[in-house]
């Protein structure tokens, strides 16, 4: 004998489950917050980029004037060019009065009547702007006669008289003297020749 069970039964199988009002609006709810939450975090990130971005501005500004104060010290740290001109005159009146120097030092080892004394003089006693040109010395009878060049023709009366400070040239008279404007004289005209002397020279008689 065979039985036969059926086991499908109405309880067993399964059932289509609807979906009602309140669950939609929970889940609608979950999604819109779920979208707000998305937006959120969003909009602090772009906040955190934007401050960040601040920040970077700011240091770069901060940058741009650092470049900005250092170029201007670096701007005031130029040497004038006044200055540079009165050291290149200064620089020009250690080296001629080296020069002489050594022209002393070269007639020191053979002191033939106080030549290498009246060169040291005439030395130490040269101003700034004023050169010599030429120089003569005469021991017997002792003369002494100085040509040269100036910008500032009132430096050759205060070199005389500084001369008559040294020792060598006390009671010593310039008899000759004369101030010219050279024929090769630049185009700015500023120069002016000397010719100074204890006693006439021959070129003086003949001017």
């Amino acid at each position: 004998m065979r039985q036969t069970v059926n086991l499908y039964t109405a309880e067993l199988r399964p059932r289509k489950q609807h979906l009602n009002a309140r669950s939609a609006l929970v889940l609608v709810a979950v999604v819109v917050v779920a979208l707000v939450g998305a937006m959120a975090f969003g909009q602090w990130q772009n906040q955190q980029l934007q401050q960040r971005a601040e920040r970077i501005e700011r240091q770069n500004s901060q940058l741009q004037q650092a470049i900005d104060r250092m170029a201007k010290e670096v701007e005031a740290r130029k040497p004038d060019p006044e200055l540079e001109k009165a050291l290149a005159r200064i620089t020009d009146t250690i080296s001629r009065r080296q020069r002489l120097l050594e022209r002393v030092d070269s007639l020191a080892s053979n002191n033939d009547s106080g030549f290498a004394s009246r060169m040291a003089a005439l030395a130490r006693q040269v101003p700034s702007q004023l050169w010599l040109t030429a120089i003569r010395l005469e021991s017997s009878p002792p003369r002494l006669g100085l040509e040269g060049r100036t910008r500032v023709p009132e430096r050759v009366p205060l070199y005389l008289e500084q001369l008559g400070s040294e020792a060598v040239f006390a009671g010593q008279t310039f008899r000759d003297f004369l101030l010219t404007r050279p024929d090769d004289e630049d185009a700015s005209g500023e120069w002016v020749a000397f010719r100074v002397a204890t006693h006439p020279s021959k070129e003086a008689g003949n001017d």
